[in-house]
């Protein structure tokens, strides 16, 4: 009896300071009994067994009011006391767990276990139940669904007339008979009546799943007491979550504070800080540092300490900088850390516990570093950089060309990253980009060359790659001479060039034709010098020689001068004129008493439009030959008609 005075004792010290707590009807199985009549008017065929000396039975308002008896159970087989909801089990099914120590009544058991249809997480449980023929005492056990088992407590439960603290009263109870009549006892001292056994489940074991309840029967206020289990409610657990944060406190002052916020968790939460004087809000202020705790007490007294460190920092301000912030893998960059406000007497860097307040790092991927500075009191300044490190692009791979001499040269990088981009450069480094892309033309080329690309991505670029453009090789140039002249014509040779599949000619810059002799002969000519330049051809159509130059000077050649003409029109012998190389002709003519009747490069027999008659004339000429000699030719022509 000591034991459960103590339980009593204590379930009621923690229900005066616990806020008022929601219980929720939980669906359980495990009833062996039908003790409640719901319709007709035959008790013994709608229950299994009364649940007393005198087989007393409970009954539903529906019962009730078909053979016109005054109370009874809802119905729905809801019942409610405040914050407390109790759902009994179906009125048509076992409905009770009917319990007597050894199993001496009839129709029980010395033992048995209600079971969680849903198993489900609880900071408390609450067991309708009553007992009859004087009080009950009952072991409870509680088991989990990871196999745990805890004690609930020995507990007495209330006879089911006139015991204190019920949840619900004045329900009514019958004889267990056939038929009419039935009398309802003692409705009007507010009984039977129903008790809650609550437990408080352990702080430790609130976040387990609930599987089953064990109830054991140890002895009853006489030998024919009997303990009868309704229905199980219970208030669901939340689990707490703790977010916290620290002001840090000025170097040598109590200006920190640390703050720690509970969510979830059943209320009411209280916090208390081991401050002097003790705080009792989320966030206790005025400290300094140093290292404090949060007790964090929910409200069914579960309590969690929060162990919160405000550490101090200096007055001295501190900037850490990284030039260039970004860099490229494999490069340099200098860390530095800049107070103000004060004198920083020592540094730290972390990663690399570097000493000093500038220095040149080369990390190897994107390292965020910490720099503590401590100043001339021993407190601490802190400023953190990130310095972004870029992975250089691979080089990338791009294939030599050949190419016919004085033409472009198409350069490609093969497979090319759409990701990256491409620089090409006419030197191995420095130098001006020429061009970008996976694609660059060169401009003609004319010897051997070799250009440069690189792979870039932001500020990074790989190594340069030499691509080299070779012309396919020349044929030799051919050697041109002259070989003969005349006055109207030139030859020109060349030795064999080996290899050459043939030869362009061109004569004073004109059109290329091809020979395959290694001579040519001009004829024709009325001009003082021919030039005729000459290339060889190679095996492919590109491939041709530089070309090779010869220049002649004709000889003059003679002048023919006609001794008569017949200008008569016919176009046969009009006109009077010298031929020969002549480059230019001033003639005049004069008739037989030396009058001068006309002047020009050539005469067709008239004087100032009139024909002149036949007869002999005389002439005057001076005669500019091509190759630049004058000449002076005097004497006479026979106009014929």
């Amino acid at each position: 009896m000591k034991s459960i005075f103590i339980v009593t004792l204590m379930l009621i010290i923690c229900t005066c300071k616990l806020k008022a707590q929601t219980y929720s009807p939980v669906v359980i199985t495990g009833y062996n009994n039908d003790i409640v009549a719901d319709t007709g008017t035959d008790a013994t065929a709608v229950t299994s067994t009364g649940v007393d000396l005198q087989q007393k039975i409970l009954y539903s308002l529906g019962f009730a009011a078909t053979n016109a008896l005054a109370g009874g159970l809802a119905d729905n087989g809801t019942i409610v006391n405040g914050q407390r909801t109790y759902q009994l089990g179906d009125y048509s099914l076992n409905n009770a767990l009917y319990l007597s120590a050894n199993a001496f009544a009839a129709n029980t058991l010395a033992s048995g276990s209600i079971a969680l249809v849903t198993p489900a997480t609880f900071t408390k449980i609450s067991v309708l139940a009553f007992s009859t023929e004087q009080n009950s005492i009952l072991d409870i056990s509680l088991k989990f669904t990871d196999g745990t088992v805890i004690s609930g407590g020995t507990v007495s439960v209330a006879d089911w007339f006139n015991g204190p603290g019920s949840i619900i009263s004045a329900v009514g109870r019958i004889q267990r008979i056939p038929s009419p009549p039935y009398v309802v006892e003692d409705l009007a001292a507010n009984n039977p009546r129903f008790y809650p056994i609550d437990i408080d489940i352990p702080c430790a074991v609130q976040s387990k799943m609930l599987d089953s309840i064990f109830f054991n029967y140890v002895s009853g206020g006489s030998p024919d007491s009997r303990a009868v289990i309704l229905a199980l409610s219970a208030v669901s657990y939340t689990p707490m979550t703790l977010t916290s944060s620290l002001v840090v406190a000025d170097c040598g002052k109590s200006n920190g504070s640390a703050t720690v916020s509970a969510e979830g968790g059943s209320p009411l939460i209280t916090y208390e800080w081991n401050t002097i004087p003790v705080q009792l809000t989320k966030t206790a202020t005025d400290l300094p540092a140093g290292t404090y705790t949060c007790t964090i007490t929910d409200g069914n007294l579960c309590v969690t300490q929060v162990p919160m460190t405000v550490t101090e920092k200096s007055v001295v301000k501190m900037k850490a900088t990284a030039r260039p912030g970004t860099i490229c893998s494999g490069s340099a960059t200098t860390l530095s850390a800049i107070p103000s406000g004060g004198i920083i007497t020592s540094y730290t860097w972390q990663p690399s516990n570097i000493t000093d307040s500038t220095t040149s790092i080369s990390p190897t991927d994107t390292t965020t570093y910490v720099v503590t500075g401590k100043d001339f009191f021993g407190c601490l300044a802190t400023d953190t950089i990130t310095v972004s490190v870029i992975p250089r692009p691979a080089a990338p791979v791009a294939s030599p060309v050949s190419i016919c001499p004085d033409s472009l040269a198409t350069l490609s990088v093969l497979t090319p990253d759409p990701l990256l981009g491409y620089n090409w450069y006419p030197y191995p480094s420095g130098g001006d980009v020429l061009g970008t892309g996976d694609i660059f033309v060169t401009p003609p080329v004319g010897e051997t060359t070799t250009w440069y690309v690189e792979a870039v991505t932001g500020p990074c670029s790989s190594d340069r790659v030499p691509v080299t453009v070779t012309p396919y090789d020349r044929p030799i140039t051919p050697i041109v001479v002259n070989t003969a002249v005349t006055a109207n014509s030139a030859s020109f040779s060349w030795k064999s060039i080996p290899g050459a599949t043939g030869y362009l000619i061109s004569i004073d810059g004109g059109a290329y034709i091809t020979v395959t002799d290694t001579f040519y002969n001009v004829t024709g000519l009325q001009q003082e010098t021919v030039s005729l330049r000459v290339i060889s051809l190679g095996t492919l159509s590109c491939q041709t020689s530089l070309p090779g130059q010869a220049t002649a000077k004709l000889k003059p050649g003679e002048i023919f001068i006609p001794n008569a003409f017949t200008p008569n029109g016919d176009g046969k012998n009009d006109i009077f004129k010298p031929e020969g190389n002549i480059k230019a002709i001033d003639m005049k003519i004069f008739n037989q008493w030396g009058e001068l009747i006309a002047t020009g490069s050539g005469w067709n027999g008239t004087s100032g439009g009139k024909a002149q008659p036949m007869g002999v004339y005389i002439y005057a000429m001076k005669i500019i030959m091509t190759n630049g000699t004058e000449v002076i030719k005097k004497g006479s022509v026979n106009l014929l008609r």
